[in-house]
C-alpha cells in the first residue's frame, strides 16, 4: 500500500487573524494529510504566524517559507 501524497494548499499575500478561520476551513480537520506551500506568502501578523505553528504541530507540512517568516515561525522566536 503506498503512502497518499498530501493535499497541497497554496498561502499567498497576507496571513491575518481575519483569514485564518478560512485557512482552518480549507486545512479541515486532519492537518497531517495537508502541505502548505507559503512560498507566496508575504506577510503574517501574530495570530497567522501561531496559527501556521499550530498547525505544523497538529502535522501539517509548511513548504518554500519564506526567509522573513521562517525564524519568527521557529519555537523559540
Amino acid at each position: 500500500m503506498s503512502e497518499r501524497e498530501p493535499r497541497r494548499i497554496s498561502v499567498e499575500g497576507r496571513l491575518s487573524g481575519a483569514e485564518i478561520g478560512e485557512l482552518e476551513q480549507a486545512v479541515g480537520c486532519d492537518p497531517s494529510g495537508v502541505c502548505l506551500e507559503l512560498e507566496d506568502l508575504r506577510s503574517s501578523d501574530e495570530d497567522g504566524l501561531v496559527a501556521l505553528c499550530n498547525l505544523r504541530r497538529d502535522g501539517a507540512l509548511l513548504r518554500n517559507v519564506p526567509p522573513h517568516l521562517a525564524w519568527r515561525l521557529e519555537p523559540d522566536a
